[in-house]
């Protein structure tokens, strides 16, 4: 049956629609960044040969390294067409107002964005999700 008298499928009910990050409020990491960063992954597949400034320890200033990550995306667009620019700016506007809220900027000295080395663009993306994933991690566990 279930947990007392209550029917198991009505728990499981409860649990799927509650949102799983944000209890009954906004998730805290809502997914479209995600979805939009992995298009433009699959977009560009390895075809782009070019470098980007690429943060290595994406723990030193979370929220001035996300905005190199969103500088650095502008050269995307730039470069790939507008398929792929449309979808690096949406990405961009989501970053934007998902870094307002996992991270405070201004918390110490920071490089500059050109202080970073320059990687090829799929491993530029893949730090990104990093960024991304271990943010929402960690916001995930405090919450």
């Amino acid at each position: 049956m279930g947990v007392g008298s209550v029917p198991m499928w009505h728990l499981w009910t409860i649990l799927l629609l509650v949102p799983p990050l944000g209890g009954l409020g906004p998730p805290v990491c809502p997914r479209e960044p995600f979805y939009f960063l992995i298009a433009v992954m699959k977009m560009l597949g390895n075809q782009n040969d070019g470098t980007l400034y690429t943060p290595d320890d994406l723990s030193v200033c979370p929220a001035e390294t996300l905005g190199c990550f969103r500088l650095e995306l502008s050269v995307i667009g730039f470069e790939e067409g507008p398929l792929v620019g449309t979808a690096v700016f949406r990405l961009q506007r989501l970053l934007d107002a998902l870094g307002s809220r996992l991270w405070v900027a201004g918390q110490g000295p920071c490089p500059p964005c050109e202080g970073h080395p320059q990687r090829p663009v799929p491993l530029f993306l893949a730090k990104l999700l990093e960024l991304l994933q271990g943010a929402c991690a960690r916001r995930l566990a405090s919450a």
